[in-house]
C-alpha cells in the first residue's frame, strides 16, 4: 500500500519559509513539496555574471526588473519558483512585489549546480514554458554549454564560440558563451 502526501498550500509554504532556521536558504514549492536550491560556488559565479550582464542591460533601458535566485515568482499551478536569474518586463509587473511576483518571469535562467540533474534541470525548464515563461536559458558548467527554450520552438544548443540572444524577450540583448564561462 502506497503512503500518500498531502501537497502543502501556498500558506504551509510560507509558514516553512518564514522560519528563522530557514532564513539564509533559497526555498522553492515544486508540486506541492519544498525544495531547497542548493548553492554551489561556480554555478553561483555564473549566474551573478548573467545577473549583472543581463540587469545593466534591463535597466539602461528601463525594460523592467531582473531577478537572482532570491527574487521568486508565482506559478499558475501554485508552484513557487526562484530561478538563478529571471526577468519581468514592467508592463506584467508595474509595481515591485514585496514578497514574490504574482506572475511568472519573462525570462528564466537556470544554472545547473553539481546537486541538480541534467533530467531534472531540463524538466523544469518544460515546467517554466508550461507556466507561460517565454524564454528559458539552461546553463551547464562542466560541458560549458548553454541550451535556450522557447514555445513552438526547438531547443538551441549553444557551445562555447557561439552567443546567447534575448530574442524577442529581450531584443538587442547579446551574451557571449564564452564570457559566460569565463567569468
Amino acid at each position: 500500500m502506497a503512503v500518500q502526501f498531502n501537497k502543502l498550500t501556498r500558506d504551509e509554504f510560507y509558514a516553512i519559509a518564514d522560519l528563522s532556521e530557514n532564513s539564509e536558504k533559497i526555498l522553492e514549492l515544486i508540486n506541492g513539496e519544498v525544495v531547497e536550491k542548493m548553492v554551489s560556488h561556480v554555478p553561483a559565479k555564473i549566474a551573478t555574471f548573467i545577473s549583472t550582464k543581463l540587469n545593466n542591460f534591463v535597466l539602461e533601458r528601463k525594460l523592467g526588473d531582473g531577478t537572482g535566485a532570491d527574487g521568486c515568482y508565482d506559478m499558475p499551478n501554485g508552484d513557487m519558483l526562484c530561478p538563478d536569474v529571471a526577468f519581468i518586463a514592467k508592463e506584467r509587473l508595474p509595481e515591485v512585489p514585496q514578497r514574490e511576483a504574482p506572475v511568472p518571469p519573462d525570462l528564466a535562467v537556470e544554472v545547473k549546480s553539481p546537486t541538480d540533474t541534467y533530467i531534472g534541470t531540463r524538466d523544469k525548464a518544460k515546467a517554466y514554458l508550461s507556466f507561460g515563461v517565454r524564454m528559458v536559458w539552461l546553463v551547464f558548467p562542466e560541458k560549458q554549454f548553454v541550451e535556450v527554450y522557447a514555445p513552438g520552438k526547438d531547443i538551441e544548443l549553444l557551445t562555447i564560440n557561439e552567443v546567447i540572444s534575448g530574442g524577442d524577450v529581450l531584443p538587442g540583448f547579446m551574451l557571449a558563451v564564452k564570457d559566460v564561462f569565463g567569468a
